[in-house]
């Protein structure tokens, strides 16, 4: 049996990762409003969405990188490097200053800056191209979570 690859391995836990979410995290976690009579429009719905996007591209991943073992095989390991680790480390830093201040800031400001500050560390340089990325998903978030599924998001200091 070939070995499996690290592709393979993150596939397999997120898809096992989707698995929880769908049958056991969002039935147990995430009830139903008495406003809604089906899964249209209700909070359930976005969990269940992004359960099986995981879900649906964790299965791809899975196969592609089964696909590509056995020519990978073939070629010479890579040699390891510190990179992937601290890019890691960095995401995970900047995902907890992002909780913590969310409590001061607000939701939008802090999402904001940890989006910039994403962006900015994996190698988007045009402004233009921010703004106008952070104005479209802010937008979104905006109009699905607070004003169709009326979810209450953090308010801070700022909003």
């Amino acid at each position: 049996m070939a070995k499996l690859n690290n592709d393979t391995w993150a596939g397999l836990v997120l898809l096992a990762f989707s698995l929880v979410q769908i049958f056991y995290l969002t039935p147990s976690q995430v009830e139903l409003h008495r406003d809604f009579t089906s899964l249209a429009l209700s909070p359930r719905l976005f969990c269940y969405i992004t359960g099986g996007t995981l879900a649906f591209l964790s299965a791809i991943l899975i196969f592609l990188s089964l696909r590509e073992n056995g020519r990978m095989e073939a070629m010479a390991a890579p040699s390891r490097s510190w990179q992937p680790l601290m890019r890691g480390l960095f995401s995970t830093a900047v995902a907890c200053a992002y909780v913590a201040l969310a409590q001061y800031l607000g939701f939008f400001v802090s999402t904001a800056l940890a989006m910039i500050v994403f962006l900015i560390y994996f190698g988007v340089r045009k402004w233009t191209g921010i703004l106008l990325f952070l104005v479209i998903i802010l937008g979104f978030i905006y109009l699905l979570f607070v004003q169709a599924l009326k979810v209450i998001m953090p308010d801070g200091l700022l909003f």
